[in-house]
């Protein structure tokens, strides 16, 4: 008990959505994918990231982050170096980065950065020693 298994993500562009989390999943761990038509996922030990097609009858929603709902998803890196990596490549891959790698106060030494992906769904990487 206390892991999360999976969480799965309903994405506007699924193929636009594959390429993005495609680059992102394997650098922070997640080595294997699985294919299953309308639905892809990145696993990483026990862990599982999948992202599927909304149903088309929500096409003209956009994601917020304070609706009920999910507000982010927060990645654990290695190290800061991890985070700093992650920071510089993923506008390349498709996201926007949103808040820079830095320091932040909510624990000693909690090192992030924080991004959205193709559709605003909020993701971090962040390292706490």
């Amino acid at each position: 008990m206390g892991g999360i298994h999976h969480i799965i993500l309903c994405v506007k562009d699924l193929e636009r959505s594959r390429a993005a989390y495609g680059r992102l999943m394997p650098e922070l761990g997640f080595g294997k994918r699985d294919d299953y038509g309308g639905t892809t996922g990145w696993t990483a030990e026990r862990s599982r990231l999948w992202i599927r097609a909304e149903d088309p009858k929500f096409a003209a929603e956009l994601f917020s982050k304070d609706r009920v709902g999910l507000c982010e998803v927060a990645f654990e890196a290695e190290s800061r170096a991890a985070v700093d990596r992650v920071a510089r490549e993923v506008e390349g891959w498709g996201f926007r980065l949103l808040h820079a790698a830095a320091e932040y106060s909510y624990s000693p030494g909690y090192y992030a950065v924080f991004f959205s992906d193709p559709d605003g769904i909020k993701l971090e990487v962040a390292h706490v020693p």
